[in-house]
């Protein structure tokens, strides 16, 4: 850029030679700086950037007291020296050093329209962190602080073997199972509940073991919670009371008749009890709340199957189902084991949908007052008192023996809370779901690592596969063709019906938590009896089958239930109409953005003005003192 240069006159002084301005070297007499029309500090920021960029040659005549201004010479650099030259001159100036940095930097590689594989690996490298790599990168950290602070606090617990550096390794590994099954287009569930598995089942790790059974039930607990207060928030209390009856028809039917199907399956086939036969069916029978409800509030999202009310009523009634078959369950393992009175044992589910309703409808009620609606912090005070009463009715259900109502009474609470959130204010409605939504991102891969992590192929007996698979796809044909007819009442067309069957499928939760009842409880009596029960050993044996084809139907319905929904919910369901009031501003908008005549947008910025000559200036632009020529 000096090439143009050729001379600078400097007026009444000698230019030295560079290095002579570095240090504190001094002038000579007479020809001192301040001498100079610039000033000596200017001078030598000059000459240093001329010593940086071009070779100077002196060609000045001495002084001779003549004040004739003297006079640079100046020669460009000449770039096409030998690469030796350039080299030093690269490496002096850091060259090399900033061509490669530069080539990493995001900002300077600009995007590629339809870039392939490679081409979008390369760019995801590029620094500063972005995208997909930057998200994994946040939660990473994240992970290792959160592990950090954990053993600091909890020591043993948190170093390897201890229960949360097993959750910890669950939990990463579920979310990059997660990310796996996205990537090839799959459930995201899926991928965590096959992480869980292999953590559990692959030789040589131990990392899904460590978690003792109280920390694993106590965590999918939680995260039941969570599940059933978003599910209480997004129902719809209308298409509700236009469905109740539809519901209960839902809720029952298919679970009833699947339940019998399985105990004559498993009576005639596997040769048990009668009794233990109608466990195993409403072992079998109780519908994952985990895989589906997730599904239905992803479906009212995007408006598929709301004007019907399919979510609604799907999960309404899984609710309600799986109270049902955790009840029929429960009383009927108490009389095969004659633990209480029979008719305590017949009394236990009224009164546990009893206590479920009558707390639900109080702490739903009470929250239609605390807090008030001027509260400045409202929407984060609900999230907070809705999640603890959650909390409280499902663990102070099971420490009561009444575990079949902390689930029903969480369910109630949010719907009725929600409720009148909705229609009061619902914009804090929308926060406290979204909060829980937020939660729900959290403790999703810890609840389906765990439940893959409770399926264990030690516990699987070969010669129960073959025979436990059959009566597992016996169960669910009977169900799938009995639940279009439970929807009768519904007005559902077939498609619609036909999604029902299909959403009707997974189970996962209810499994991995009653699946080893039998056996823990004959296991636990014949340790401590000096001469063990016959009765008991036999049923113990039943309580293995029990456990293997509890196993055996989650691995084969959970990814198939999610597989089925995600891929026939766009095919099946309509999406949602929208209603008089959307339609007629959708309307006004595209009126007003058509430029139809005498419209607003015409009267607010009209589009004939008056044509000015280019010479003619607008003078209410400028003030008053102003004048043109």
């Amino acid at each position: 850029m000096f090439e143009t240069l050729q001379y600078l006159h400097l007026s009444n002084t000698e230019l030295r030679p560079a290095h002579w301005y570095e240090g504190n070297h001094k002038y000579p007499e007479g020809n001192t700086a301040e001498s100079s029309s610039l000033s000596h500090r200017v001078l030598r920021q000059f000459t240093s950037t001329l010593i940086e960029t071009h070779e100077i040659q002196r060609m000045l005549p001495k002084s001779n007291g003549n004040p004739q201004p003297t006079v640079i010479a100046m020669q460009p650099i000449d770039w096409r020296r030998t690469n030796v030259d350039n080299g030093q001159r690269e490496a002096r100036n850091g060259g090399f050093v900033r061509r490669w940095t530069n080539a990493l930097m995001l900002k300077n590689s600009p995007p590629i329209e339809n870039p392939t594989c490679v081409q979008r690996f390369r760019r995801a490298l590029l620094c500063p962190p972005h995208g997909s790599l930057a998200y994994n990168l946040t939660k990473i950290i994240a992970i290792i602080a959160l592990f950090l602070a954990f053993i600091a606090i909890l020591k043993a617990e948190a170093l390897p073997g201890g229960n949360f550096w097993g959750l910890l390794v669950v939990t990463v590994c579920a979310m990059v199972g997660e990310e796996i099954a996205k990537k090839l287009r799959l459930p995201g569930l899926l991928g965590m509940l096959v992480a869980g598995f292999l953590l559990q089942n692959v030789p040589g790790i131990r990392a899904a073991t460590s978690i003792t059974p109280a920390w694993s039930s106590s965590l999918r607990s939680i995260a039941l919670v969570i599940i059933l207060l978003r599910a209480g928030l997004g129902l719809d209390i209308v298409v509700l009371r236009r469905l109740s009856k539809s519901v209960a028809s839902v809720a029952f039917v298919p679970s009833t008749i699947e339940s019998c199907a399985v105990a004559v399956a498993s009576h005639f086939i596997l040769g048990f009890d009668w009794l233990w036969s109608f466990v195993l069916g409403y072992l079998l029978t109780a519908v994952s709340p985990a895989v589906l409800v997730p599904s239905m509030l992803a479906l009212q999202e995007n408006g598929l199957g709301v004007d019907k009310g399919v979510p609604t009523l799907l999960v309404a009634a899984s609710s309600i189902e799986n109270v049902y078959a955790i009840e029929v369950f429960s009383v009927l393992m108490s009389v095969g084991f004659s633990t209480t009175s029979l008719t305590m044992q017949i009394l236990q589910a009224p009164i546990e949908i009893v206590i479920g309703v009558s707390y639900g409808l109080a702490t739903g009620v009470l929250f239609w007052f605390f807090p008030h609606n001027g509260h400045p912090s409202k929407s984060a005070y609900r999230f907070i008192i809705l999640l603890g009463a959650g909390l409280t009715a499902v663990f102070g259900g099971n420490a009561l023996k009444y575990s079949g109502a902390g689930p029903l009474a969480t369910l109630i609470m949010a719907f009725i809370a929600g409720y009148e959130w909705r229609k009061s204010d619902a914009p804090s409605h929308k926060e406290v779901a979204e909060k829980l939504a937020k939660l729900w991102r959290y403790f999703q891969p810890v609840l389906f690592g765990l439940i893959g992590a409770a399926v264990s192929i030690e516990k699987i007996r070969p010669e129960t596969v073959g025979l436990g698979i059959a009566v597992i796809f016996i169960g669910v044909l009977v169900r799938f063709f009995v639940t279009p007819f439970a929807t009768l009442g519904a007005n559902l067309n077939w498609k619609e019906k036909m999604f029902a069957s299909i959403a009707w499928f997974p189970k996962a939760t209810v499994q991995a938590t009653l699946g080893s009842k039998v056996y823990d409880y004959t296991t636990l009596v014949l340790s401590t009896q000096t001469v063990p029960d016959p009765y008991l050993l036999r049923v113990q044996q039943i309580g293995i089958q029990m456990l293997t084809i509890a196993v055996l139907c989650i691995v084969i319905t959970a990814p198939l239930g999610a597989l089925g929904i995600t891929f026939t919910q766009n095919r099946l369901l309509q999406k949602k109409k929208p209603t008089e009031l959307e339609v007629s501003e959708r309307e006004f908008i595209e009126e007003e953005l058509s430029g139809g005549k005498d419209n607003m947008v015409d009267s607010l910025f009209p589009r004939n003005l008056p044509k000015k000559r280019h010479s003619e200036p607008n003078m209410r632009m400028f003030p008053d003192e102003f004048t043109f020529t």
